[in-house]
């Protein structure tokens, strides 16, 4: 373990170098708050709830939806991997006492908590923007699970790109495929609109899958709602950390076959 910590280590340090893009990207996530807001205000001009929230407690989903998508940074990883595929540079993970996939994900973790910092400014401006419209945690136990279950969210999110870098051992090009995972997985976890406002058939179906908890629950959580989903939440997630763990694996040593060193 200690040589991963390492590893989350030199990525926190190398992130110090782009303070000033950091923190302009830590802001950008939050102009899609800023266009909610507005959607939002005018759908709610004849109506005082949608989908179990209020106006407030809908502009405050956006603003946690918005803080627990800029937290996840294994995206650049994505093409920093499969580049290093296609170019012959993937040889410096053979040789290293530590598995390709236990450095994609101290990497993202430890870029993950630079960001952290930022972030949190970003979102302390954005409540301040919105002074007397944003809704605080509804208790501190429903604030820690949603934190708990986000932060496993945060773990599929980066097994999920470590999975779509590998597909660079078979393709030249892996950006289609990366893009239909980010779009995917932006409406299946909530982040673009409120599971809530879905029929109830397909959130039952949602919820055996991860995507519901990377975003939705962990906001609905934070307003106090859906707080019997919790446990249910955290096991899911769990077991779908374990499979896509071994997938992950899994399609490593047999893609890892195809790399012939000089370019993939």
């Amino acid at each position: 373990m200690r040589k991963y910590l390492e590893v989350g280590k030199i990525s926190v340090k190398s992130q110090i170098t782009y303070r000033f893009d950091v923190l302009i990207g830590c802001f950008m996530p939050f102009i899609r708050v800023f266009l909610a807001y507005f959607l939002w205000r005018t759908l709610f001009t004849d109506k005082t709830e949608m989908g179990g929230m209020t106006f407030p407690m809908m502009l405050t989903y956006y603003i946690v939806c918005a803080f627990i998508q800029r937290l996840e940074q294994s995206n650049g990883l994505v093409w920093e991997f499969a580049g290093e595929i296609r170019e012959g540079r993937f040889t410096k993970y053979l040789v290293k006492p530590v598995s390709p996939l236990g450095h994609f994900v101290f990497t993202s973790l430890g870029k993950t908590l630079y960001h952290l910092v930022f972030t949190v400014l970003a979102v302390g401006c954005v409540i301040l923007i919105f002074k007397g419209q944003f809704v605080g945690p509804a208790s501190a136990g429903s604030l820690i699970l949603a934190l708990l279950i986000a932060f496993l969210g945060l773990l599929v999110m980066i097994l999920l790109n470590y999975l779509t870098a590998l597909l660079a051992f078979k393709f030249t090009d892996i950006t289609g495929w990366h893009l239909l995972n980010g779009n995917v997985v932006d409406f299946l976890s909530g982040a673009l609109l409120p599971l809530s406002l879905l029929p109830d058939w397909m959130q039952g179906v949602m919820r055996y899958f991860p995507f519901y908890y990377m975003q939705f629950l962990p906001a609905s959580l934070y307003l106090g709602l859906r707080t019997q989903e919790a446990f249910f939440g955290l096991l899911v997630m769990v077991i779908w950390i374990i499979v896509l763990w071994g997938l992950a694996e899994f399609l490593y040593h047999r893609f890892r076959r195809l790399y012939e060193e000089v370019g993939a």
